[in-house]
């Protein structure tokens, strides 16, 4: 999963995984925060269900990031999970808004 995400999420600004070292005052960060398996034959999981955290950080409106990221996410078969979290970090002074996805996938 984790090449998948650094395929499709291309956007117009800098993208990481867990960390982003950069001075842009808007960027995104994805994390997996979950793998769990949905569907065993014989004591060998088939198939399984991985979560992802969509981090979006930025001092202005976000909201293009937000609908492109979600864009891309439907059009590779992941799902919206549940509604984001929005808060503003005190000591950046950014906008934080977090998404998250899921997709099963087969093992």
């Amino acid at each position: 999963m984790e090449s998948e995400l650094k395929r499709i999420l291309v956007l117009d600004v800098p993208v990481a995984h867990l960390k982003y070292k950069g001075s842009s005052k808007k960027y995104v960060i994805w994390t997996i925060i979950d793998e769990e398996p949905l569907f065993s034959y014989e004591d060998d999981i088939q198939y399984s269900k991985v979560t992802v955290d969509i981090d979006i950080y930025s001092d202005s409106n976000y909201l293009s990031v937000m609908s492109s990221i979600k864009n891309i996410m439907k059009q590779n078969e992941w799902t919206w999970e549940e509604d984001s979290t929005e808060s503003h970090e005190t000591d950046t002074k950014l906008y934080h808004r977090t998404c998250t996805f899921s997709k099963e996938r087969k093992i």
